[in-house]
């Protein structure tokens, strides 16, 4: 079952930030969402500012997945990840007549 995360990441050099940011120039939202997707995780969101940590959300099975589908791409070895698992996720699009103690649930 796919839980949510919430990652922080950051990388682990200026060197390993330009070559992310060299893989990542040409990609469109659309191919960025694609590549971080496969059966046990799928990153949902990014934020990245200009600060030393940026986040990502993801919908996986676990946090080991989400380091497995990063590393599987190269970008393991480039930054360090911090997946916490959010025991409630609720947004605009979400049923909001829901109390917060139904949500925990």
């Amino acid at each position: 079952m796919k839980k949510h995360f919430l990652c922080t990441h950051t990388f682990n050099s200026k060197d390993a930030e330009q070559a992310f940011d060299d893989a990542a120039a040409g990609l469109t939202g659309e191919q960025m969402f694609s590549m971080l997707k496969n059966e046990r995780a799928e990153m949902i969101a990014h934020w990245r500012g200009e600060d030393e940590f940026f986040y990502c959300h993801w919908y996986a099975e676990s946090g080991d997945a989400i380091i497995d589908t990063l590393d599987s791409l190269g970008f393991g070895e480039l930054m360090m990840t911090l997946p916490n698992e959010m025991k409630m996720f609720v947004d605009v699009n979400s049923d909001l007549t829901k109390t917060y103690a139904e949500r925990l649930k």
